[in-house]
């Protein structure tokens, strides 16, 4: 399994974890109900990238940078016989509220 495609596993996994999100209309709603669920799904994404043997700091950094970039990173998959497609693209109903969680939790600390 190619790193990107465990970073995706462990988004999926901690989304499927935290529960079904409703995600309101109102913006101002949006930001109040991922402001309460994003410290939750980040110690989540921690605790799974744990037990997925990944180290956190670059998987914050590299989700934060595929996500949060305007021209969406592309995953290159051809090699497999897959399209390309957007990292994460089945969750980008999530993405704001993925970016936030990651950027509320601080990288590791050097050893």
């Amino acid at each position: 399994m190619e790193i990107l495609e465990r970073y995706e596993l462990i988004l999926s996994q901690s989304l499927n974890e935290l529960g079904p999100v409703a995600i309101p209309d109102d913006a101002d709603k949006q930001f109040e109900v991922q402001a309460l669920l994003a410290p939750d799904l980040g110690d989540i994404l921690y605790r799974l990238t744990v037990e997925h043997s990944v180290a956190f700091t670059p998987f914050r950094e590299t989700v934060i940078h595929l996500i949060g970039e305007p021209h969406q990173a592309m995953a290159t998959q051809r090699a497999r016989g897959y399209p390309e497609e957007p990292f994460a693209a089945r969750l980008e109903h999530a993405h704001a509220l993925i970016l936030l969680a990651l950027e509320m939790m601080p990288p590791d600390a050097p050893f």
